[in-house]
């Protein structure tokens, strides 16, 4: 029983299809890295010998042992070998080297900390979100292999599927305050969330570069430069005192009452591994920073700034010659699909490809005519949706509204004398002025 929800938590964290490549580095492949690092040094420590000590020719097996074991756990401290042992044994506690025992915890947690994001995007998306990422998404990628008409049928349904979830998303929230705050009501909640976790992955990634110089005892901001400048160099850990390989250990025992001090000369093998792991690690960490970064600040720009939603679905309609004109596709993408259709669609387009998301994008701009054109007419005011009389539209009022030419409103109004008083009732499942 226990296997089997281990099996489910491990196959919950693999790879899916409701973020981009950036995210995978962060969760997945930054975290396998760090956990095969944590396999090597726990290995090392726990099935080899990572501390050997040079101890006096009357101690005897088992002391040696205890010696050894004392000096891994309580910490030994480095002196390079033309200076003179120190006689405080403050200023030796002082040079103390704390963190070689805790490296596989320490980079464990480091690994857990990189899948936090992840596991918050996931429970939010489905937990609040209304919309299916995920599902969509991978609908989306299985039908590039399907023939014409069975890919014909999944776009339509998956454009059903996005319409519907965009409405009931709109709906709920007006009486959903919780929605309302955290973007659900403006058709934002998933854009907003995504930027957010964005914000995490970029959080996380410089606050582990922090974690790894706290560890390591340093406040050299650029610790990895410093380490890799001394290799180039050629200063070796005896000078710089960085992962010592040879260090020095006071303890204490008590011998028929009397209480005997010695200090031994060990050797930390394991320090020749975390040397090499902890300079990959911290460049690996750098790289990561940069490229999670620039991906904040491209979410940030394609997700609020309204001209590149506009642009993105204009590329798509554009391909298929089905419209010309800047204002209706302004209506298209803001007041119907709104930042989480986008999202989706750019999500789709990302993973199965530029084909599924043009086709995918006709079958909704088809939709919303359909929608604009039977009655009753469905307008959005900023960020609610209003339902007018139940009038028909003709094609010449059809036009001007995509165009954004209607000065005279009544015309779309229908002689409605109470519009604009606020009071709504639902009717044939729209919210219509009366």
């Amino acid at each position: 029983m226990l296997l089997y929800y281990l099996a489910a938590i491990f196959k919950g964290l693999h790879p899916r299809v409701d973020d981009d490549f950036v995210d995978k580095l962060n969760y997945h492949y930054t975290s396998a890295i760090i956990f095969a690092f944590a396999i090597i040094v726990s290995a090392k420590q726990y099935v080899g010998y990572p501390i050997q000590c040079w101890v006096p020719a009357q101690f005897t097996d088992a002391w040696e042992q205890y010696t050894e074991n004392f000096c891994w756990v309580e910490n030994t401290y480095y002196l390079p070998m033309h200076h003179a042992i120190p006689q405080d044994y403050g200023e030796r506690r002082s040079r103390q080297i704390s963190y070689y025992q805790w490296v596989p915890f320490v980079l464990a947690l480091e690994a857990l900390m990189f899948y936090i994001p992840c596991i918050l995007w996931r429970g939010l998306l489905h937990w609040h979100s209304g919309i299916d990422v995920q599902g969509l998404t991978q609908m989306a990628c299985d039908a590039r292999m399907m023939d014409h008409e069975a890919r014909s049928m999944t776009v339509h349904t998956i454009a059903g599927h996005m319409e519907d979830a965009l409405e009931i998303q709109r709906e709920v929230s007006d009486r959903d305050f919780c929605g309302s705050c955290f973007g659900r009501r403006f058709g934002s909640y998933v854009s907003c969330l995504y930027v957010l976790i964005k914000i995490l992955y970029t959080v996380n990634v410089f606050g582990q570069i922090f974690l790894l110089n706290t560890f390591l005892g340093t406040s050299n901001i650029l610790y990895g430069f410093h380490i890799l400048l001394d290799l180039l160099n050629g200063r070796e850990w005896d000078e710089s005192g960085n992962f010592p390989r040879v260090t020095m250990c006071d303890f204490e025992v008590r011998v028929l009452g009397n209480v005997h001090h010695h200090t031994v000369q060990c050797v930390l093998m394991i320090n020749m591994f975390n040397e090499k792991i902890f300079l990959l690690l911290w460049f690996w960490f750098f790289m990561v920073s940069l490229i999670t970064l620039c991906s904040l600040c491209h979410w940030l720009i394609i997700s609020l700034a309204p001209t590149q939603r506009v642009r993105f679905i204009r590329k798509y309609l554009h391909a298929t010659e089905l419209v010309t004109d800047r204002q209706s596709v302004k209506k298209f993408v803001h007041k119907y699909l709104g930042l989480d259709g986008v999202f989706c669609l750019r999500m789709i387009s990302a993973h199965a490809g530029d084909i599924m998301a043009t086709e995918l994008v006709v079958a909704l701009w088809h939709n919303f005519n359909d929608r604009v054109r039977k009655s009753p007419i469905e307008m959005f005011e900023g960020a609610n949706m209003v339902m007018q009389s139940p009038i028909k539209m003709t094609e010449m009022n059809f036009k001007s509204w995509l165009l954004g030419q209607h000065p005279n409103k009544a015309m779309f109004e229908g002689g409605n004398p109470n519009r604009g008083k606020g009071k709504r009732r639902k009717s044939d499942g729209y919210f219509t002025f009366v």
